[in-house]
This record gives C-alpha cells, sequence and structure tokens, in this order.
C-alpha cells in the first residue's frame, strides 16, 4: 500500500466517477489513482460511502425520494441480473442435461463399435488361423507329391535299367549264338569225319545250350515280369500324383475362397471403422458447439453485470444532481432570505 492515498484521494476519485455516470468501486478508484491496495481503498470506500448522506445534506422528503428512487432503480437492476442468472442457470442445466445424455449415447455406441471391432478381430485372427492350416495342408501335400514324383522318377528309372538289362542279355545271347554258328561253320569241315565221335558231344554241347536259352528265357520272362509290375507301379504312382494334384487344386481354390472371405471382412471393416471415426467428430463437434453456446451465455450473463452496475452507477449520479440541484435550493434560499432581512 502506498502511504500517501487517503480518504481525500478516495472521494475526489469516487465523485469523479459518479460524474461520469459509473459506480465508485475498488477497482474503478484505483483505476483513477493509479494506486492504492485493494484492502485500503475497500476500507476507506466504506467511509467514503458511510459520509455521502452527510455530505448530500439534502431536505428529508428529498433525500427519501433520492434514496427510494436509488433502491428502486438497484432492486430493478438486480432483479433484471437476478432474471437473467435464473435463465442462465436453467439454460445451462438443459445444455448440462442434453451434453449428458449425448455423451451417454456416444459412449453406448462406442462401446458398441467396440464390440463389434473385437467381434471382427476375432472373426480375422479365426479365418487367419484356418487360412494358415490351410497352407501348412497345401505345403504338406506338395511335400508329399514331391516324395511320389521322386518315387514315380525312380520306379521309371529301374523299369528303363530293367529294360535296359533285358535287351542287354537278349543281344549277349544273340551274339552267342552267332559266335556258335561261326564256330559250328568253321568247324564243319573239321567234324565232319569225326561226327560220329563228337555226337556225343554235339548232344552235350546242345543241351547245355538249351538249358542256357532256358535260362535267358527264364531271365528275360522275370525281367518282363519286373518291367510290368513296374509299369503298374509307375501307373499307380500317376494316378496318386493326378490324386494329389486335384487335392491341391481344391485346396488352391478354397485357399482362394478364404482368402477373398477374410479380404470382404477387412473392407466391412474398414467401412465401420471410418463410419464409427466420422461418428465421432460429428459429436466432437456437437459438444464444442454446446461449450461455444455456454460461453456465449456466459458473455451475456456478464454483461448483463456490467449493465446492472452501469445502472447503478446512474444512479449515484443522479444523486450527484440531486446534490447540485439541493445545492441550488440553499443558494436560493439563502438569496430570499437577504431580500427578506433588506430593509
Amino acid at each position: 500500500m502506498r502511504t500517501g492515498v487517503t480518504l481525500i484521494d478516495i472521494t475526489r476519485a469516487a465523485d469523479q466517477l459518479l460524474a461520469e455516470g459509473e459506480r465508485p468501486t475498488v477497482d474503478g478508484v484505483r483505476k483513477v489513482l493509479g494506486t492504492g491496495s485493494p484492502a485500503t481503498v475497500n476500507n476507506l470506500l466504506k467511509e467514503y460511502y458511510q459520509a455521502l448522506p452527510t455530505r448530500l445534506n439534502l431536505p428529508a422528503a428529498i433525500a427519501t425520494a433520492a434514496a427510494e428512487l436509488y433502491q428502486k432503480i438497484r432492486e430493478t437492476a438486480q432483479g433484471e441480473v437476478a432474471e437473467q442468472q435464473e435463465n442462465f442457470q436453467r439454460d445451462l442445466a438443459a445444455d448440462r442435461e442434453k451434453l449428458s445424455a449425448d455423451r451417454s449415447a456416444f459412449e453406448s455406441d462406442k462401446a458398441s463399435l467396440q464390440q463389434q471391432l473385437a467381434a471382427l478381430t476375432s472373426d480375422k485372427q479365426g479365418l487367419q488361423e484356418q487360412l494358415s492350416a490351410l497352407q501348412a495342408k497345401v505345403v504338406g501335400l506338395e511335400r508329399s507329391l514331391s516324395e511320389q514324383t521322386e518315387r514315380a522318377a525312380a520306379a521309371q528309372s529301374r523299369a528303363l535299367s530293367a529294360t535296359e538289362e533285358r535287351e542287354r542279355a537278349t543281344a549277349k545271347h544273340a551274339a552267342e549264338v552267332a559266335h556258335l554258328r561261326e564256330q559250328a561253320e568253321g568247324n564243319e569241315r573239321h567234324l565232319l569225319a569225326r561226327i560220329e565221335d563228337q555226337k556225343t558231344q554235339t548232344k552235350r554241347i546242345a543241351t547245355e545250350r538249351e538249358k542256357e536259352a532256358a535260362a535267358a528265357q527264364s531271365r528275360i520272362s522275370a525281367l518282363e515280369t519286373s518291367v510290368s509290375e513296374s509299369s503298374k507301379l509307375l501307373a499307380a504312382t500317376r494316378g496318386e500324383l493326378a490324386t494329389a494334384q486335384r487335392d491341391l487344386t481344391r485346396e488352391r481354390e478354397l485357399r482362394t475362397e478364404v482368402e477373398a472371405a477374410l479380404s470382404h471382412a477387412q473392407e466391412r471393416f474398414t467401412k465401420e471403422q471410418q463410419a464409427w471415426t466420422a461418428e465421432r467428430e460429428r459429436l466432437k463437434n456437437e459438444v464444442m458447439l454446446e461449450q461455444s453456446a455456454i460461453k456465449h451465455l456466459r458473455q451475456e450473463r456478464d454483461d448483463a453485470m456490467r449493465e446492472a452496475a452501469r445502472q447503478e452507477g446512474k444512479a449515484m449520479a443522479l444523486l450527484g444532481q440531486l446534490d447540485e440541484v439541493r445545492g441550488e435550493l440553499i443558494a436560493q434560499r439563502n438569496s430570499q432570505d437577504r431580500v427578506a432581512k433588506a430593509p
């Protein structure tokens, strides 16, 4: 507090405010003076108001009329302010109820959307698990197909080897027969003389050749049987391969359907999420509009309070005018007294 602020300073500042049509307040007086603590100015301003009726020194009727006028103006201003505050409180309560209802609806919609999101997430996870299982099955089928292909290739290779072996045996037998024929033709002249002696040997050789031929024929039959079995195994393997290929095709088609369903579910989830986001933005905008309306109502309340203060200041100004009228009446009374006392 500045020690220079006195009741005289407060009186001068308050009179200035009354002359300007404003009600003397702590802030108004401090603004005029440019100094003074709120507590000191408030105490001195109370003394100013207490001394104000004495300073006016009005006749009882005028003082009563002025007091009644001031009280009426003050009550009217207070009534208007109270009515505006009541309307404001009522509108504010209605806005709060509406905002609460909107918030409840928003929370309900939010919970519903979250449940839908959880369900879609669960469905997506299930589809992904099914897709993983199908992919694992496809991998197993492809591995089985590869193994069957390898077995078929091995069987075909064995069959080819058996065929080559039979051809080699046949060629060897034919070569041996040709060689024997050559030997027989070369030795025919030498054997004519020894035909009788060689009949036994010839029969023995013929028997051995027949045995060798029978053995070769048996071996050829065994090779043919092996080739036939290999062909049957190859045909069965090819059948299994065709079956595996059909199963693989079905699995691929099923995987394609699952991927399409998963894509559709993801699109539906994306659309619902966008709708939920748009609804949330709309509710957010409505809340902002409600807050703006509340702010506007508060501004109107503040304007009404300022208007009431201004009306009160005008009332004080009227009291100042009454003070001037009192001065004029006193001057006229003194003038009349001087005229009456004149000889």
